[in-house]
């Protein structure tokens, strides 16, 4: 019979936690081999992964240099190095942050900057000469928000203090979300899981100037595959170790921020605390401890779960519409994956199907404008029809705001040498049209916007709404 233990901390003590319970069970005459630690999704191994390094334990390396390359953990050091020295500022740091949070401003800046790799931000004060109005105050609330992070440096915050500032305050924490609500399903890390581990390394390094090198460095450490196993819990299906640690279960990763079905992430869940032989040890945010590791303490409420037994609900077939090259999506609407994997559609979500496979006893995510094969059809799979607001041919406003958008799209495809159409369709530039976005989350809501296409077009796109807004 195999031990459970669920340990509830702050957020700040949790990866020190995992090491003292790695080292317990290491100290007790388990061999590094026999100890797994697992989490939801790879970027929460992040804090566990730095912190085994530095207590000098033997462990795999999931996680590398790489990790820092993406979006919101880039972003954030951007920022951190900007409020550390406003007399030497970094262009391709200005790059990286003017837009996140969008603030509608960079396709009005970019043409200013110096192509000199350094500046100062009393020289970006004088940008704002050169812009209208509308874009001098926007200008002016960045700059704004580097002299506050500045401000709390030299008053001597520490690193999770001023990630704070970067996460709440300046908003790189709701433009992360913006872009996290434009995906279909919670493959992978999301930018929120990212900030997350981000802040729970910053216990690990509290000098924000010594803090990204740090962190580089402890990312080259080389991996020991005989040493303790570090993974995310859908890598370990079918696989066992005599002591697991189950990380950061808590809300937002278990379920997951992205998921639609919370039975499926109780399942994940579930297999993650029986991948143990003799003990399991669950570690989670003692604000946002996870519902499900509330449930392994509280006494049984009869509540029904499903298993993999469990019969399949009656399926309702659905007639297979189209709407030009894309297939619209229905609940009971039969469907084939890539790989030649059969299912149907059992619920139709916001940014989504979910579908259930014919094969195994399984639900999968799929998001609209994944290529899908319905009725012998290759296609893309579509919003229903009322998801979709056309913008009336008759309004002024919405014409113009489309005809804005073309030729913004027609620069955009220009200077990046790829066709009009990759940028953007026609129909998705009237719709942007007609529904007027006026930040990135609402962008998100309109077909044929994705995360690339969100994080790459959207301040431009919103720029080009904004002039245009009645």
């Amino acid at each position: 019979m195999s031990v459970l233990t669920v340990h509830r901390r702050e957020a700040p003590e949790l990866a020190h936690r995992a090491v003292e319970v790695v080292t317990a069970r290491l100290g007790a005459g388990a061999a590094p081999a026999e100890v797994a630690v697992l989490a939801r999704v790879a970027s929460a191994l992040l804090p566990v992964q730095v912190a085994l390094t530095e207590a000098g334990v033997a462990h795999t390396s999931p996680l590398d240099a790489s990790v820092l390359s993406r979006t919101g953990i880039r972003t954030a050091l951007a920022y951190l190095r900007l409020g550390l020295d406003l007399e030497r500022v970094a262009r391709d740091d200005v790059l990286e942050t003017i837009n996140r949070p969008a603030r509608k401003v960079k396709s009005a800046i970019t043409p200013l900057l110096a192509r000199s790799a350094r500046t100062s931000a009393a020289q970006l004060a004088h940008l704002a000469d050169g812009l209208d109005a509308t874009h001098r105050q926007r200008f002016e609330e960045y700059l704004g928000d580097l002299y506050t992070l500045e401000g709390a440096i030299t008053a001597g915050a520490d690193t999770a203090e001023c990630l704070e500032v970067i996460r709440d305050r300046i908003g790189l924490g709701e433009a992360m979300d913006a872009l996290d609500a434009s995906r279909t399903r919670p493959e992978g890390s999301s930018h929120g899981d990212d900030l997350d581990a981000l802040q729970q390394l910053a216990a690990l390094q509290p000098d924000p100037a010594a803090f990204a090198d740090w962190l580089a460095d402890r990312l080259r450490t080389p991996a020991d595959p005989d040493g303790v196993h570090l993974s995310t819990v859908h890598r370990v299906k079918g696989r066992e170790w005599a002591h697991v640690v189950v990380f950061a279960a808590n809300q937002g990763l278990f379920p997951h921020r992205l998921a639609d079905d919370v039975e499926e992430e109780r399942r994940v869940f579930h297999v993650a605390v029986t991948r143990c032989r003799s003990s399991v040890d669950v570690l989670a945010d003692r604000a946002r401890t996870s519902p499900f590791a509330d449930e392994l303490t509280a006494p049984a409420t009869g509540r029904p779960t499903a298993s993999p037994s469990d019969p399949a609900p009656p399926r309702e077939v659905a007639v297979a519409t189209f709407d030009g090259d894309d297939a619209v999506a229905a609940a009971g609407l039969g469907l084939t994956l890539p790989g030649g994997v059969t299912g149907r559609v059992q619920k139709v979500t916001r940014r989504g199907a979910q579908v259930r496979l014919d094969a195994v006893d399984a639900v999968v995510g799929v998001g609209f404008g994944d290529v899908v094969t319905v009725d012998g059809r290759r296609c893309r799979l579509a919003a229903p029809r009322r998801a979709v607001v056309q913008a009336p041919a008759d309004d002024p406003a919405d014409t113009a705001t489309f005809e804005a958008l073309r030729a913004w799209r027609a620069r955009t495809a220009a200077e990046t040498g790829v066709p009009a159409y990759l940028v953007f369709h026609d129909r998705h530039l009237h719709v942007i049209a007609g529904r007027r976005p006026r930040t990135l989350r609402e962008l998100a809501e309109c077909p044929g916007v994705g995360p690339a296409k969100l994080e790459r077009f959207g301040d431009d796109v919103l720029d080009v709404v904004a002039a245009h807004a009645g």
